[in-house]
């Protein structure tokens, strides 16, 4: 059976790595059929052995041996052990690998195993190009797994810490929950769109005081959808919010309020009416995983910024031209690799 050579881990890192940084990214596999799923039987990896085979690659020789000659000895073998060896020592995210991930891995491996051959014998691990591009991955791998090794290092805060940080955000984890009645203003631009704002402002005003008395918020919003003959009447009941889900200059009004009170017609982008139904603090413990979520990632973004800060570099624009800022993508983490 063919050994695994240094060089052969860096030839094979260009597509893994790529593979497995789209996949700790969130980038999704293809995903076959429902009628695909129900011709295939589930897989049961415990039936599988670390010893047993996950790729058997029949023609692939030893180096010096030529196909034809001892059956065994062209015929490469890789153990589940030695393929998870692999895969794991790269998923410095610790993803689960997904049943189609797993199995485009094991196919891509196989193929740049049978490339290797033909490679080695075009003596291409000894150019110059194969040296750069081996630099530039190990600089690449280094910082992968530096980075997962952070990651790891911060992903389980003390009990100290979380109650800390919870203690110092109380009043962040908050919750009231409240019916909310709407009244649509226009930009008021025209003398008759300041008289149906003026219009606007009496019945938001005149549904508050049916609100303070006890009338279903409902109902009220009811009634001036159809005042205004407008179709589509909103829901009220808007749930649990926090802070950080109403505008800065209502918080600390509504957050005042006890269960039963109403709030003063407020101006959003319309005429709105808060009646608050309920209060409560979430605990600590049901926010414990979240918080160390958190924890976790200021520590990584703490220690990523101190080793970007140690190390300034400059750049020729004449050469590289100017810095442009990259648009933000989706679903972005600090801890996600920014590199190619």
């Amino acid at each position: 059976m063919t050994t695994f050579g240094v060089w052969l881990m860096g030839g094979i890192l260009g597509c893994l790595m790529s593979t497995l940084s789209a996949w700790a990214q969130g980038a999704e596999t293809p995903v076959p059929s429902s009628e695909q799923r129900a011709s295939e039987p589930a897989p049961n990896q415990e039936q599988v052995a670390a010893s047993d085979a996950v790729i058997t690659i029949h023609g692939l020789c030893e180096p010096g041996k030529q196909p034809g000659a001892d059956e065994k000895s062209c015929t490469t073998v890789v153990t589940r052990e030695a393929f998870e060896e692999l895969v794991n020592s790269m998923n410095v995210t610790n993803k689960v690998l997904s049943r189609e991930t797993r199995r485009n891995l094991a196919e891509t491996y196989a193929d740049y195993l049978a490339q290797e051959r033909p490679a080695v014998q075009a003596k291409l691990d000894d150019t110059q190009q194969f040296a750069e591009v081996m630099r530039w991955w190990r600089l690449r791998t280094l910082a992968d797994i530096y980075r997962g090794r952070l990651q790891a290092q911060f992903a389980h805060p003390s009990a100290e810490e979380v109650h800390a940080y919870y203690t110092e955000r109380l009043p962040s984890y908050d919750r009231i929950r409240v019916e909310r009645v709407v009244v649509p203003i226009g930009q008021a631009k025209s003398d008759e769109e300041k008289r149906v704002n003026e219009r606007a402002l009496e019945m938001a005003q005149a549904g508050r005081e049916r609100i303070a008395k006890g009338e279903n918020p409902a109902v009220v919003q009811k009634d001036i959808y159809a005042q205004l003959k407008l179709d589509a009447t909103p829901v009220t009941d808007v749930g649990s919010l926090g802070r950080s889900n109403l505008p800065k200059d209502e918080v600390d009004e509504l957050f005042s309020l006890e269960p039963g009170q109403v709030s003063k017609v407020e101006k959003e982008g319309s005429y709105a009416i808060y009646k608050i139904r309920a209060k409560e603090t979430l605990s600590e413990e049901s926010q414990k995983e979240e918080i160390s979520r958190e924890i976790a990632q200021r520590k990584f973004s703490d220690a990523m910024r101190a080793v970007d800060e140690s190390a300034k570099p400059e750049f020729n624009d004449a050469y590289l031209g100017p810095h442009v800022v990259p648009a933000p993508r989706p679903h972005a983490s600090a801890m996600t690799s920014p590199h190619p």
